[in-house]
């Protein structure tokens, strides 16, 4: 019975760390407008090439993981409560995408628009 308590408590620790870092990442309302925001991630030149794959890989095995037929928790002997894993692998990869375009964000806000010329003295005569 300990093993099964010890486990329990090593998956809710995780499942806490998890919305933990959600929650950093301000997931909500917020959330769903960047998801319009991933086409202009993708394509920029700006973003490494680690962020473009992190995202694009944690998408990825998201959706194999929905798709496949393997789970943590089967639905078979569950029944829907054996979608809970598929919602939190979901929630797990789309938080990391979220944290790649706050990232973005931070990347675009920063950057200086090239065709703005500072620190440039000059004068009007009437």
């Amino acid at each position: 019975m300990s093993k099964i308590s010890f486990a329990t408590n090593i998956i809710l620790d995780i499942f806490k760390k998890v919305l933990i870092r959600f929650k950093n990442a301000k997931f909500g309302l917020l959330f769903f407008i960047n998801i319009f925001k991933i086409s202009d991630f993708l394509s920029d030149n700006r973003v490494s090439i680690f962020s473009k794959i992190k995202s694009i890989f944690s998408l990825a095995t998201a959706i194999l993981y929905i798709i496949s037929g393997i789970d943590l928790i089967p639905e078979i002997f569950i029944g829907t409560f054996g979608f809970i894993d598929d919602l939190f692998v979901l929630v797990w990869s789309l938080g990391i995408v979220n944290e790649e375009i706050e990232k973005y964000k931070k990347i675009l806000k920063d950057s200086k628009d090239p065709n703005v010329i500072e620190n440039v003295n000059y004068n009007i005569y009437d």
